[in-house]
């Protein structure tokens, strides 16, 4: 129903139409459309708006398109006058259920992209924002500083928005290497920070030496920006002094203690074989301990040279297995419940022989993961995330690496090179399933 209200005009979301000029009144973060203001003209923004959860939307009667005019011929033509007897045939049920499904489909559909794209809108402005800072920091670092509290803010704000979370894999196409790693750390860091119960003060701290932890590489040449086993002595001494540099561009931003620490301790290991003092311990801050892990488990997963990249799967069977003594116990752990042991990104074959890679995981239930199955029925950009939390029939028989799938499969599931996160309300998530 059109609804006037003082100066403004609502329309309820089911009353919506092609041909309304609609206004969004929400954080462009908050939904998927270029514009916050735009005239309606797809059934797909339709059922994209309606999937946002909202009651009602305002809209601009003057700059909407008119309703068509039903003329008298119209008229006639519906109260039989002019009409030619039409014999009406009732579908069968089962005609009505193939289109129920399809429409369910469609829908589905809609609100996968719009929530993909919402997910990667995010990853790419934290990018860009993260690029602002490097350019900044070293000719005004207040300045660069107020960037970075303004992106974690919002980050850390979204974040409590949500009761539960889902851990969503993105494009490799999305952001740039130079600030790919950063935004990785600092959206897995939070999560896990959530996890952990952590304040929104201890949230904000985490996610800003997150995102600055390894600023302190602006000072060392770009092949060096990125450890390598190959390093000779005197490469991985130069290395290591990227954590002092940091240190000493976060003073001159005015970075609190906390933050400081982070960007001081992130190479640091809790069994003291890390740099650059040999920390161990209880030595080592809390919200530091968080950010060592995460930056470890994503350079397993995202090296400099894309060659020596392992799977997620792997990288966290490498930590637990290999590692495991490196990294607060306790942390690790709660990482480890929360990524699942089939983090997105990773390649798996099903109970029946599919294959199929995991796209999403629920932090707070992650043993059931959406994913995305190869079948050649349904064309690739078609393809359905299926949700195992309400899949009782379909069960996870191993992990792959992306090269061990046959090649149609490889080319229809599009394993990532580089495993790429944001996260997204975990109650849609169970609605596109649905």
């Amino acid at each position: 129903m059109l609804v006037p209200e003082g100066d403004a005009s609502f329309v309820d979301v089911d009353e919506l139409r092609i041909g309304l000029f609609i206004h969004l009144d929400l954080g462009w973060m908050k939904h998927p459309f270029a514009l916050g203001s735009f005239k309606i003209t797809e059934q797909s923004q339709i059922a994209t708006i309606r999937g946002l959860g909202l009651g009602r939307v305002r809209w601009s009667p003057e700059k909407s398109d008119p309703p068509p005019l039903v003329t008298t011929a119209a008229m006639q033509d519906l109260d039989g006058s002019n009409a030619e007897p039409v014999t009406a045939s009732t579908p069968s049920n089962e005609e009505i259920e193939a289109a129920e499904a399809a429409r369910q489909h469609r829908e589905q559909m809609v609100l996968q992209r719009a929530s993909l794209k919402v997910c990667e809108r995010q990853f790419v402005n934290a990018s860009r924002q993260y690029r602002k800072v490097l350019d900044n920091v070293e000719r005004d670092p207040v300045a660069a500083r107020k960037e970075t509290e303004e992106t974690v803010g919002g980050m850390v704000g979204k974040l409590l928005e949500q009761e539960e979370s889902a851990i969503r894999l993105l494009s490799e196409s999305v952001g740039d290497k130079g600030s790919f790693h950063a935004v990785n750390v600092t959206v897995l860091s939070l999560l896990l920070g959530k996890a952990m119960n952590l304040d929104s003060d201890a949230l904000r701290q985490l996610g800003t030496g997150a995102l600055l932890h390894d600023i302190g590489k602006l000072s060392l040449p770009d092949r060096l920006r990125w450890r390598d086993s190959n390093f000779s002595k005197a490469e991985r001494s130069l290395y290591q002094e990227h954590v002092a540099h940091g240190l000493t561009l976060g003073r001159a931003m005015g970075l609190e203690t906390g933050i400081l620490t982070i960007i001081g301790q992130h190479h640091e290991m809790a069994d003291s074989r890390g740099f650059p003092s040999g920390l161990a311990g209880d030595a080592i801050s809390p919200l530091t301990r968080i950010v060592s892990l995460v930056n470890h488990y994503d350079a397993l997963c995202n090296p400099g040279n894309p060659i020596q990249a392992v799977t997620p799967h792997e990288a966290l069977s490498l930590i637990f297995a290999q590692m495991k003594k490196q990294f607060d116990g306790a942390v690790l752990m709660q990482f480890i419940r929360m990524m699942g042991v089939y983090p997105p990104g990773s390649v798996i074959e099903l109970n029946d022989g599919r294959f199929a890679i995991v796209v999403s995981v629920n932090s707070s239930r992650p043993l059931k993961p959406r994913i995305v199955i190869h079948d050649k029925r349904v064309a690739r950009d078609d393809a359905p995330v299926h949700d195992l939390e309400h899949c009782a029939e379909i069960g996870i028989r191993r992990s792959l690496k992306p090269l061990q799938l046959p090649k149609v499969a490889y080319d229809y599931l599009s394993p990532r090179q580089r495993s790429c996160y944001f996260f997204e309300r975990a109650q849609l998530v169970a609605e596109t399933a649905e």
